[in-house]
């Protein structure tokens, strides 16, 4: 039987997951819950939670700011994620959106400062790891594009694409 402090062992294994692979577990589960990340794999999703990584974030604390250099995206996991552009409050942001992925694909500069309204957990995707998955994973740009371009269509429209 398992305590609170002890988890229980794997089945196939008959020993405790390392805090590492229960990290990943958690970064996959994440991931999968993502329309972004719908069409991946789970092999997919294992390439691209070992190059992100779970961020615990305060309120207040700004994520990027406009103009600076993009080297992340983020998606949100739990908490408030507020957008500004010229200082104006251009969205607010929740659990599984995202923000930065426009400029870290595009290579461009931020063009808003994203500041946590309440404590947060974040999903951090590197600029350099998301570019490694999708050279190492066959398929994997073409998913995500295929995403990119549904969620685009959705948001300029207002409705999934036709």
């Amino acid at each position: 039987m398992a305590t609170a402090d002890r988890l229980p062992p794997y089945l196939d294994e008959g020993r405790q997951p390392s805090r590492r692979k229960l990290a990943q577990a958690t970064v996959i589960a994440h991931l999968a819950e993502l329309p972004l990340f719908a069409n991946c794999s789970k092999k997919d999703l294992r390439h691209l939670a070992a190059v992100t990584r779970l961020q615990l974030i305060e309120p207040d604390q700004v994520l990027f700011e406009e103009g600076q250099p993009t080297r992340e995206a983020y998606i949100v996991v739990a908490g408030r994620i507020i957008v500004r552009r010229k200082g104006r409050k251009v969205a607010e942001l929740g659990p599984g959106e995202f923000v930065g992925e426009l400029s870290l694909l595009l290579q461009r500069d931020h063009s808003a400062t994203a500041t946590a309204a309440t404590s947060a957990e974040v999903l951090v995707l590197p600029q350099v790891g998301l570019r490694e998955a999708i050279h190492e994973v066959p398929g994997l740009g073409w998913k995500l594009l295929q995403s990119f371009a549904a969620r685009v269509a959705a948001n300029t429209t207002g409705r999934d694409a036709l």
